[in-house]
Formats: C-alpha cells, sequence, structure tokens
C-alpha cells in the first residue's frame, strides 16, 4: 500500500516471563514493512527482560530503573515508539497474526481517524478449549464527538492510535489502573474513530492478570475512586452539558453492574473478607444494597 502509515507494536511488561514468549512471538507475525516492534519492561523482578532482550535486534528493549505504574509505563511506550500509529499489546495477551492489514486500510478509507479497535477472542487459564469470541454489530466508522463517543470500544490490545493524538491530548491518567476506559474516549470526543468487526488479538485472564489482580489486592473503595475520578475525567469529553449530564447518569446507574464485577473476582479468588468488607460499603456508604441484591438474584437466577 503506498504511503502506508509506520506502526509500532508496544509491548509494556512486568513480570509476565511466563507469557511473554507468546506475546512476542505473535506480535513478530505481524511485521511487514513499516511495522517495528518495541517493549518497555517496568523493572520487573523475575526474567522478563532477559527473555525479552534475546529477541534483539527483531524487537527494540527498554527498561525502567524502577516500577513507575502500569499506566505510566504505557506513557513511557508512546514517549519510545517512532511510528505514526501505535498498538499497546499487553504481554500477556496476544495478537491474531497477520492483521496489520487490517488496520492499514481502515486508515487509508477514513483520513480522519485517531482511533481503530476490533473484536477479540478470550481465553480463560490458558485453556483453548474455553476460547470465545467478543462478536460485535458495531459500525465501521463513528464520527469525531458524541457519535464516537457513543461507541462500545473493546480489548485495550486490538487498540491502534494515531500518535498524534496521544501528543495533542496529553498521556494516560498515571495513577489509575483502568486509564484506558478514560483514554478512548478522550481520543473520540477528537477524532473519527473505527471498528474492525474481526478478532485482531487473544486476551488471556488468569488470577494474575492485571484486572483480574486489581480487582482482588486493592480495597473496594479504592477501586471505586478510580473508576468515580475517570467517570468525571471522561464525562468532560462530552460536548454539551446536557450530554455530560445523560453520561453522568447513565455511570451511575451502571455502577451496581461494576460492583458486581469487584465482588465476583474476590468470590472466584476465595477473598471472602474483600467480599464481605465490599457489600457492607455498598450498604452502609453507598445506600445501593436493594439494586444490588436485584442484580445478584438475576446473576443466580441466569446460572440456573
Amino acid at each position: 500500500m503506498k504511503n502506508s502509515p509506520s506502526i509500532t507494536i508496544a509491548i509494556p511488561s512486568y513480570n509476565k516471563a511466563s507469557y511473554l514468549c507468546r506475546c512476542i512471538d505473535s506480535a513478530l507475525k505481524n511485521m511487514e514493512a513499516g511495522v517495528d516492534i518495541i517493549l518497555v519492561d517496568n523493572a520487573s523482578s523475575d526474567a522478563t527482560y532477559a527473555i525479552a532482550k534475546s529477541y534483539e535486534p527483531n524487537i527494540t528493549c527498554y527498561q525502567n530503573d524502577s516500577n513507575i505504574g502500569m499506566a505510566s509505563n504505557w506513557n513511557k511506550c508512546i514517549e519510545h515508539a517512532t511510528g505514526d500509529w501505535i498498538l499497546i499489546l499487553h504481554a500477556d495477551d496476544e495478537l491474531v497474526p497477520d492483521v496489520i492489514p487490517l488496520y492499514r486500510s481502515m486508515i487509508a478509507k477514513y483520513p480522519d481517524l485517531g482511533i481503530i479497535h476490533a473484536n477479540s477472542f478470550g481465553v480463560t487459564n490458558g485453556n483453548i478449549a474455553t476460547m470465545t469470541i467478543t462478536a460485535t454489530t458495531h459500525k465501521e466508522h463513528w464520527h469525531a464527538g458524541a457519535e464516537a463517543l457513543d461507541a462500545p470500544i473493546g480489548l485495550c490490545s486490538t487498540v491502534m492510535v494515531k500518535k498524534e493524538a496521544y501528543e495533542k491530548l496529553g498521556n494516560f491518567i498515571s495513577t489509575s489502573l483502568s486509564a484506558d476506559g478514560e483514554m478512548w474516549p478522550r481520543i473520540a470526543s477528537r477524532y473519527d474513530l473505527a471498528f474492525i468487526n474481526t478478532p485482531t488479538a487473544i486476551y488471556h485472564s488468569n488470577e494474575s492478570s492485571t484486572g483480574t489482580h486489581s480487582l482482588i489486592e486493592r480495597r473496594f473503595e479504592d477501586i471505586v475512586a478510580d473508576w468515580d475520578n475517570l467517570t468525571e475525567q471522561t464525562a468532560n469529553a462530552y460536548p454539551t452539558e446536557a450530554l455530560r449530564q445523560e453520561y453522568l447518569t447513565r455511570t451511575k446507574k451502571d455502577a451496581v453492574g461494576n460492583y458486581w464485577a469487584i465482588i465476583s473476582a474476590n468470590i472466584k479468588a476465595r477473598k471472602y473478607r474483600n467480599v464481605v468488607r465490599a457489600v457492607w460499603i455498598i450498604s452502609v456508604h453507598y445506600k445501593e444494597l436493594l439494586p444490588f441484591m436485584r442484580l445478584v438474584i438475576v446473576k443466580i437466577w441466569n446460572k440456573l
């Protein structure tokens, strides 16, 4: 494709030695002209960085002097990336082979794009028999602003962003463990969005996954405070006060479902003290025990 933009596949890593080869190998299966791969290690204490270095010169490796936090490490990936577009591939996920042309076709088709995402596969505990697909029927192109802000953006490892968008709109919120949830709307408020209706990445979940770990190792109120801050920041991306209030109302209504995600993760991890604390806070501080119990009943009923 003539005048194709350059692309950096950026892998942020921290103590992912068990999964790293799978991730890097999948990125290498997507190598073509104009694509480079970098890895930014967040001061791992295991063999992650040594494994990554063994892949040089096919990839370029960087290592932070100390652990600067997950989102700050994503910002380091952006800083080190040289491509016109950047795909941040989590170190325990993997890319489907030969998906770069799918992204390039979107970039060529829609010149005002700033962000592209796609469907994904999901695998639990490395068991391929558990593979599912997040199939959707989203439309292919969303205009920047109110329209793109309504786009349900999928797995982070499928998301490719124009580097210019990061440079103009700023970094991920460094204190958050869910910072992508705010970054994608921030970009969609200013740039067109495209959706690839086929899986481009595989999300591997287990108890050591960053997302799961963040739900069981932090206090319930700290998780909710993080999410509330992201909600307030995301609201600022909406172009009118009416749309901002509509978003805040919708998010508050969805909050009970988010609480269930925390409790469910702790039940699976047998962190029952966390479960009791969360239910107590929902009841006393948020005064939402009744809608929460309704949700639990629905969840149980659907499993019967």
